[in-house]
This record gives structure tokens, C-alpha cells and sequence, in this order.
């Protein structure tokens, strides 16, 4: 089974939208940037995304390239749900 890669896009993203948004990925996989789930599947990274990334669309995360804008960290719990199935 391939590993989903969850990335967290770091531009125009403030410390604590990301650490709203890690604390989120922490509570419902166990990992931290660097990591990959016990289990195999989900890897997290945090990125610079480059150009595509415009501020009113933060936060960016990408899952598997598919990108998913102005994601709350409840937003980002539903997605992880969608993923885990």
C-alpha cells in the first residue's frame, strides 16, 4: 500500500496556524513533520509550496498532490478521516 503524504504549506502561514494545524495532525495520527503513522500509511511534511500558494488561500495542505485551501484544523481532521478508510 502506498504511503499518502500529507504536506502543510508554510508561506503566508502564521506560527500559530501551523502549530493549530500540527497539533491537529498530532492528535489524530501521532506524528510530528519528519514522521510517518505506526501503521505506514500517512507520512507529514511542511513545505514551501512555491509560487501556486497565494496568501488568501493559507493554509495549504496538500494530500498526495491534491491541494485543499484555507484548512482549519477541524477541516483537516475530516480530511484525515477521509484518508484513513
Amino acid at each position: 500500500m502506498p504511503v499518502t503524504r500529507l504536506e502543510i504549506c508554510t508561506e503566508h502561514l502564521s506560527i500559530d496556524d501551523r502549530e493549530n494545524l500540527l497539533d491537529a495532525v498530532w492528535s489524530a495520527l501521532r506524528i510530528s513533520p519528519g514522521m510517518v503513522t505506526a501503521d505506514g500509511n500517512v507520512e507529514l511534511t511542511l513545505s514551501q509550496c512555491g509560487a501556486t500558494t497565494a496568501p488568501e488561500d493559507a493554509p495549504l495542505v496538500r494530500v498526495d498532490g491534491h491541494e485543499y485551501r484555507n484548512v482549519t484544523p477541524e477541516r483537516l481532521v475530516t480530511l484525515m478521516k477521509r484518508w484513513s478508510r
